[in-house]
């Protein structure tokens, strides 16, 4: 059985968000984690992203579930559109995310092709696509 994650996915000027995560082989994918038993998927987002880059968010929307594997197992990742409403993004955990970056969508493509991109993001990419592209990606 597959478990369940949330992440979430914070556009800025035609760039998307996105960490390197240690854990992972220095894949990259969007700020996210394992949701605690008491709390929502939206809470979960916005406790990932404080723990991991030290910002506050609003979620905004699901984009919707993809499927991911790590070597801690199978999971399906809540993605959700997310926005920054205080801070700058900065390195809080050293081990787990060294580094992030704000990544144009050709950029990405490049990542895909070298197989550093997270498989629910390979996934997602078509649907992340139209917002990267979009001047106001949230509704």
């Amino acid at each position: 059985m597959k478990r369940e994650m949330s992440a979430g996915l914070v556009i800025r000027g035609g760039r998307l968000l996105l960490v390197h995560n240690s854990k992972h082989g220095l894949r990259i994918e969007p700020p996210g984690g394992k949701k605690e038993p008491d709390e929502t998927w939206e809470r979960s987002v916005e406790r990932e992203f404080e723990e991991e880059l030290g910002v506050k968010v609003r979620v905004v929307m699901l984009l919707g579930v993809y499927d991911t594997h790590s070597p801690e197992g199978e999971f399906s990742v809540h993605l959700y559109i997310s926005e920054i409403t205080e801070g700058e993004p900065m390195v809080m955990e050293p081990d787990k995310i060294p580094g992030f970056g704000w990544y144009t969508i050709a950029e990405i493509e490049m990542i895909k092709a070298r197989g550093e991109l997270v498989p629910n993001m390979v996934e997602a990419l078509e649907d992340i696509r139209p917002l990267m592209e979009k001047k106001d990606p949230f509704p």
